[in-house]
């Protein structure tokens, strides 16, 4: 029986210290600079939150004076709630980043099949031209070099 508590406790201190490093790891290591105050300040709160979560969790069973419970409890297991949607907002985000990655890969990858522009005998200025132009009707209401 003993065992099997020792077990599950190893288990979920595993997996708690899991989902703090892979949301460091995505919000913070692969946001920021190295050696950055951005970087520091993430890295920092990545080791003080959880152990603020296990103060609190440990002060009720270690015997702690009420109002110490009473101060840890409220960053504590807040802190879990809100590791709990950034884990599964990362994750669902993991999920659609390659259905993202494809369709933009898509769309920005030339066509083999030519434009119907082309096909009706009108010319089809460059790629770096299209692009020029494009953000010009976007911005200022220009197309193809005219006013709309």
């Amino acid at each position: 029986m003993a065992a099997v508590v020792v077990f599950v406790i190893i288990l979920v201190v595993a997996l708690l210290a899991g989902a703090h490093w892979y949301v460091w790891r995505r919000l913070v290591r692969d946001t920021t600079a190295r050696g950055g105050t951005a970087r520091r300040l993430g890295t920092a709160a990545a080791w003080v939150l959880p152990l603020l979560s296990f103060a609190a969790l440990m002060s009720g069973r270690a015997g702690a004076p009420f109002w110490l419970e009473r101060i840890l409890a409220w960053p504590g297991y807040l802190w879990l709630a809100v590791l709990l949607y950034l884990v599964l907002a990362l994750l669902l985000g993991e999920v659609a980043r390659p259905l993202l990655r494809r369709a933009l890969d898509r769309r920005a990858a030339p066509s083999d099949h030519p434009n119907e522009a082309a096909a009706a005998g009108a010319t089809v200025p460059p790629r770096s031209e299209q692009r020029r132009v494009g953000k010009e009707s976007l911005i200022y209401g220009v197309e193809h070099g005219g006013r709309r």
